[in-house]
């Protein structure tokens, strides 16, 4: 079974992709986590990609899609969840083609919809480590240090966080996003999920709908 799962920032993806991976024993393939772990490594893009993360910019096509297809790649018994990615149709179409290599597909597409109202009022809790660029939100996952994050480095609100950032991310979102939605609909494998409710409310949800889909076989 293969999961996509998409939202706006602050729409709580991550967390439902995790819960999900752990129900349905998926591999977990976090593109922001992948790249935040390259840039604290020695490996090539490392440089490249902390100065990305630092300065609140998305990390460009062309990296994701190595990252994306190496990752899809790899050995996994159950499938996987893909979280947060794809964001436009070069990255759909990309997953589609390794998908079929392994003889498998996209089951579910997942998107979690929250107001511009409410992604501004979570966005606007978070803190980035101006170190290595861990993320936490001053409510519902503060730094055990304060104001420093478990590295050490100092914790900052970083300028994209701020109402007029968030807004045009969310409308660079939104027209990133929106052919994949309407394509994943077309295939009868889109959920829209209000992701303005406690966590496992959510959670509940989205595995009734999957577990409604018999053509799928969860664990």
């Amino acid at each position: 079974m293969n999961i996509v799962i998409l939202g706006p920032q602050g729409s709580g993806k991550g967390t439902q992709a995790e819960l999900l991976s752990k129900k349905y024993g998926l591999s977990h393939i976090e593109t922001g986590r992948i790249c935040r772990e390259i840039s604290e490594s020695n490996q090539p893009l490392s440089k490249k990609i902390k100065k990305i993360l630092l300065e609140g910019k998305l990390v460009s096509d062309d990296i994701l899609k190595v990252i994306i297809k190496e990752n899809l790649e790899k050995p996994s018994k159950n499938g996987f969840i893909l979280d947060g990615t794809p964001r436009d149709v070069e990255q759909y179409n990309l997953i589609k083609e390794i998908f079929d290599l392994r003889g498998s597909k996209i089951d579910k597409v997942i998107v979690l919809n929250i107001s511009e109202e409410e992604t501004i009022k979570r966005l606007s809790k978070r803190r980035t480590c101006e170190v290595c660029g861990k993320i936490y939100n001053i409510d519902t996952n503060p730094s055990p240090n304060g104001s420093r994050c478990v590295c050490g480095g100092r914790l900052i609100q970083r300028d994209d966080d701020k109402p007029s950032s968030i807004k045009r991310r969310l409308q660079t979102y939104h027209e990133q996003t929106s052919e994949v939605i309407r394509l994943a609909k077309s295939n009868g494998i889109l959920e829209e999920v209000n992701g303005e409710r406690p966590i496992y409310e959510i959670f509940k949800d989205i595995v009734a709908r999957i577990e409604k889909d018999k053509t799928l076989h969860p664990l």
